[in-house]
């Protein structure tokens, strides 16, 4: 048994959110080579982790002292600042994260960072000022009129964090809608135990818990999705139709690119890349909340419909053939509602047929939908 208090206190700081890292540290390691890009974005994470782990207990080091004058003072305020400036910080890289999920354009990344970079230019002074916090004589610690500002901060972010899961909700993403909110939530709890019960070291290991949840959770999901497109590949296709069944899947949607062969031989595998990932990229955009989209083949997609009208799966249909027009390629779209009587084979089969008499109609001149209620002319 440690004797020690101080010891026993630095032992119960730092247990979980040492253990959270050593861990995370060696799954990192041996899943780099799988899945680098992934790696990459989560070792920033890790880096300011280890940071505040140190800072925070130089913070407590400092003030459990009473190390408030000279050279010691001016070290508590140094640990103070960091760790306001790196909790901060961890909150940004995960949101940046979740973030990139939804567009990977450069410019959302410095939004997303700005105000945290900001925010170590505005904790500066409480250096050498009493701006942010000030010692009392009783040892205690007061607090200055900026002293809310990390904390207002932080409750932004957590807003932002929130905007995302429902971003990603209504792109038919229900299990990051999940796990968003639960980092969102564990983070909030964590802020109020130490700020109101000044329970120390709990907010550090909440954070290491959001980012070692998230990313075992995009892990898994990296084999859920096409590395090419970014959209659910054909297993994730086939794993959700067991999942929903006729009873949540109103209607089925066939896709077929146009022409991709033609555009490997005459410009290129990377042309028909670039072409594969532009039509992914539209059908997302194109869907209603409750649809999902699928590459379930080279250049064939499909989109499963939760409990859709047949009235919003047309009016979606023709949504997306306008918006693939303007994309500069062409694709054959055919969908059909599940029916009661019907298998999962018939009702895809359905929407396949639907989806090729589009093409042979595109090839004559007509290049709009099958609709649902049109029949299917005998071969």
């Amino acid at each position: 048994m440690i004797k020690n208090e101080y010891l026993q206190s630095v032992v119960q700081i730092n247990c979980i959110p040492t253990l959270i890292i050593i861990f995370f540290i060696f799954f990192l390691i041996i899943n780099y080579a799988y899945e680098k890009e992934l790696t990459k974005k989560f070792i920033p994470s890790i880096v300011l982790l280890l940071l505040l782990m140190i800072v925070d207990n130089m913070d407590y080091y400092c003030y459990d002292s009473n190390m408030y004058a000279g050279v010691g003072g001016s070290i508590h305020r140094t640990a103070a600042m960091l760790g306001y400036d790196l909790r901060i910080l961890l909150m940004a890289t995960l949101i940046s994260i979740a973030s990139a999920r939804i567009s990977n354009k450069k410019h959302i990344d410095a939004i997303v960072m700005l105000p945290a970079t900001l925010n170590v230019a505005v904790l500066l002074p409480c250096l050498f000022t009493d701006l942010f916090f000030y010692y009392l004589p009783n040892g205690s610690i007061g607090r200055g009129p900026l002293a809310y500002e990390p904390h207002i901060l932080s409750a932004l972010y957590m807003s932002f964090l929130f905007i995302l899961a429902f971003l990603r909700s209504r792109k038919g993403r229900s299990n990051e809608t999940g796990i968003l909110l639960l980092c969102g939530t564990l983070t909030i709890l964590g802020f109020l135990a130490e700020f109101l019960f000044a329970l120390r070291g709990i907010l550090t290991g909440v954070v290491a818990l959001d980012i070692a949840f998230y990313y075992l959770y995009l892990h898994i999901e990296h084999f859920r999705f096409d590395p090419l497109t970014q959209v659910f590949n054909r297993e994730a296709f086939m794993a959700d139709i067991a999942k929903h069944g006729k009873g949540e899947i109103s209607h089925i949607l066939s896709i077929d690119l146009n022409d991709l062969k033609k555009l490997n031989d005459s410009k290129g595998h990377n042309e028909g890349d670039k072409a594969l990932k532009a039509i992914a990229a539209v059908l997302v955009e194109s869907c209603l909340p409750g649809c999902s989209v699928y590459r379930v083949g080279g250049d064939e997609y499909a989109v499963l419909c939760i409990q859709l009208s047949t009235e919003d799966v047309e009016a979606m249909t023709a949504g997306m053939n306008e918006a693939v027009k303007q994309s500069g390629y062409s694709c054959a779209i055919g969908f059909a509602e599940w029916k009661n009587d019907m298998s999962f084979t018939e009702v895809y089969k359905t929407a396949d047929d639907r989806m090729y008499i589009n093409k042979r109609n595109m090839k004559s001149g007509d290049d709009e939908p099958v609709r649902f209620r049109r029949e299917i002319p005998a071969e």
